[in-house]
């Protein structure tokens, strides 16, 4: 992610995102967020909900150790979390299967060179496949 927009986040939500400067023998989010600009909205609606629970819910304060795209989907990692919370980072993961990490767009996941993305028309690199057909392609019979 730009960053511009990883300061954003962190400038927004920075309660869930207080490890941001800290060690690598502290925290994975010395790196930072791996992954698109794409996702710049899908995290900060994500946060948004997140800082409301624990403001007026009284949930635990998420604390963010890491945020970055894993099998072409959004991995959002906290230390502690509600169970209203957690299905909060669970749909926001889910549906970034469906947004390109680029822009934004509408996309779907794929896989090339067995590398997995959620990307649009416009951003899938050439010869990207769906990862239903990769899985049919090289591993018959197992579900991806």
């Amino acid at each position: 992610m730009k960053k511009e927009l990883d300061e954003l986040l962190c400038q927004r939500y920075p309660l869930i995102f207080a490890e941001r400067d800290l060690s690598m023998k502290e925290t994975s989010m010395c790196w930072g967020f791996t992954c698109g600009d794409g996702w710049f909205d899908l995290i900060d609606a994500l946060c948004e909900r997140l800082q409301f629970w624990t403001d007026r819910n009284g949930a635990p304060q998420v604390v963010a150790t890491q945020v970055k795209e894993k099998w072409g989907e959004l991995s959002f990692y906290p230390r502690a979390a509600s169970k209203e919370q957690w299905g909060m980072i669970w749909m926001a993961e889910a549906m970034s299967a469906r947004i390109c990490d680029q822009c934004g767009k509408p996309g779907r996941t794929l896989v090339h060179v067995h590398w997995h993305m959620t990307r649009c028309e416009e951003h899938a690199p050439e010869g990207a496949v769906t990862k239903e057909a990769y899985f049919a392609q090289h591993a018959p019979g197992i579900a991806p």
